[in-house]
């Protein structure tokens, strides 16, 4: 074999090993191209950015009975660019994400989703925060209901402890039309640091007080 040929042969290994790579890869940190692809694709706001969203979400179905873990998301750091990019479409700056990109570091959020049904309702939620707060010790607001329940993050058999869990009540407004709204549920946002992930499949588990679980599972091998 000549050395041209040689290398001819060579170029077409290297492209065969890259084209056989994933598309996709967890990786941190992330570089000045991937903030600027994630802050455009996010200003898109159109059914691409919703395609690559949805990779990160998973939608599970109402349960016979009891409180609804109606949606669970991970956001990694590049799918955090893209979503706060696509929820400021107006005098938001690829150099502002990239800022806002430093400023929160590498981190895993966790969303989940908890609703109120017809047999898990507001006077349950009373109840349970009430029952938490004396295993716990503490006062407990209704809209702290969520302390009932029990979540898990894992990969393997490694689990992590998040850094911080921030709970946004939910409300709906009144069926008439009038009046105040209603307190249907909460959203949880757990923070994690990236740095402990792995490009591996991340396990999220909540467990209901009537020990039901809701299971999501997101391959961080195949996820930006």
């Amino acid at each position: 074999m000549t050395r041209h040929h040689a290398r001819a042969a060579s170029a077409v290994l290297t492209a065969f090993v890259l084209l056989s790579q994933p598309l996709f890869a967890f990786q941190i940190p992330l570089s000045e191209t991937a903030v600027r692809e994630a802050y455009f694709l996010g200003q898109r706001n159109d059914q691409k950015t919703s395609d690559l969203l949805n990779l990160y979400t998973v939608s599970l179905p109402l349960p016979d009975k009891g409180s609804y873990i109606s949606e669970i998301r991970l956001l990694t750091p590049y799918a955090q660019v893209v979503s706060v990019s696509s929820q400021h479409s107006v005098g938001y700056s690829a150099q502002q994400a990239a800022a806002d990109y430093r400023g929160r570091g590498d981190s895993i959020l966790v969303q989940i989703r908890i609703e109120f049904t017809v047999t898990f309702t507001y006077e349950d939620a009373v109840r349970l925060a009430a029952d938490t707060a004396g295993e716990l010790n503490r006062h407990l607001d209704p809209e702290d209901f969520w302390r009932g329940f029990r979540f898990s993050v894992s990969q393997n058999d490694k689990s992590f402890e998040p850094s911080e869990v921030t709970a946004y009540p939910i409300y709906a407004p009144a069926t008439d039309g009038a009046g105040s709204s209603t307190f249907r549920g909460t959203t949880l946002w757990l923070e994690f640091d990236a740095n402990d992930f792995a490009s591996l499949p991340a396990r999220v588990e909540v467990t209901t007080p009537a020990d039901l679980h809701s299971v999501a599972t997101f391959d961080l091998e195949k996820l930006l």
